[in-house]
């Protein structure tokens, strides 16, 4: 059975890791620790724990609990002093208490549900995303970085952390090391993806691991961090917070989404498909990265990857 390490944010990669969790039950997420807004964010600041939001939604993508406590973990409060506060959120802040640590709190975690793998934070330590806009301004802090691009109409030049660079969790880099297939995303590229890559000793691991890295490229351009980007763009922009070679293979979706929903991006958030031409192909041929075109998505209230597509098209590939 071979492990597989999937790198990014709860959101974007817990589809992922619902679809691979079929296929092996020796899976590792690690997860940015950058979020500071909702309930997350509230929790960081009130208890001084690290964000548990993006952990939870990958406990739950991995866990094999399923029905009432899938629902448990993901109810959010809508009245009263606990209003917009997530249920999954609070127990993790709870077993933080109790056990002393974010590290033994994940670990009860572990024992608490039967789970296909483990979720491990990219670093403990506490620490805020720092962006660097194209047009020479600067501002700090992982919800409202997208914004400000969008207000100042900028883009991202450069992410780094404040107030220091973090060293990466042992966990993350045992990980990796040990990885025989090392997915990168998908997820906000800036928000999500580029976070760990930025972590003091991620990009060393990822250099020495014999694993093959994939990058599942997303399938629509993001309001405030990447309007107007093609496969080009994404590639140069994990290439800058890490090396040159990162990526071995990248995941392209070509089936196209319906005109309603491509409509209701396009009206809502300014968001369009990322491009897929020949020019951009032919720029993955010339920095020696495969790809892998096939239909890869799902349309439900959003247009996101299919976990069970993803994990097909990897198995397809000889590479899960």
């Amino acid at each position: 059975m071979k492990k597989v390490v999937v790198i990014g944010g709860g959101t974007g990669i817990s589809a992922i890791l619902k679809g691979i969790k079929k296929y092996s039950s020796n899976i590792t997420a690690v997860v940015t620790m950058a979020d500071d807004g909702g309930g997350s964010g509230i929790l960081r600041q009130d208890m001084g724990i690290l964000p548990p939001g993006d952990v939870r939604n990958c406990i739950v993508a991995l866990s094999e609990t399923e029905g009432v406590m899938e629902n448990l973990l993901q109810y959010r409060f809508e009245t009263g002093g606990l209003k917009g506060q997530n249920f999954g959120n609070i127990l993790i802040a709870a077993l933080c208490d109790i056990y002393g640590s974010f590290n033994n709190a994940l670990n009860q975690v572990e024992n608490i549900f039967s789970m296909s793998g483990r979720v491990v934070p990219v670093t403990y330590e506490n620490v805020h995303l720092v962006a660097e806009f194209e047009n020479g301004d600067k501002c700090i802090g992982e919800s409202i970085i997208p914004k400000m691009a969008y207000k100042l109409d900028t883009r991202i030049k450069n992410i780094s952390l404040f107030p220091q660079i973090p060293k990466a969790s042992s966990d993350a880099l045992l990980a990796i090391k040990e990885a025989d297939l090392i997915i990168i995303g998908p997820g906000s590229l800036y928000t999500s993806i580029i976070p760990n890559l930025v972590v003091d000793g991620i990009n060393d691991a990822l250099r020495k691991s014999s694993g093959q890295k994939v990058y599942i490229l997303n399938v629509m351009t993001e309001l405030g961090e990447t309007l107007g980007f093609n496969i080009r763009d994404h590639v140069e922009a994990i290439v800058k917070h890490s090396y040159e070679g990162i990526i071995d293979k990248i995941i392209i979706n070509n089936k196209k989404p319906s005109e309603e929903m491509i409509k209701n991006y396009l009206k809502i958030s300014r968001s369009t498909e990322v491009k897929i031409d020949e020019d951009g192909l032919n720029y993955l041929k010339s920095k020696g990265i495969g790809y892998i075109l096939g239909d890869f998505i799902e349309e439900k209230d959003t247009i996101r990857h299919s976990g069970e597509k993803i994990a097909k098209g990897l198995l397809d590939a000889g590479l899960l």
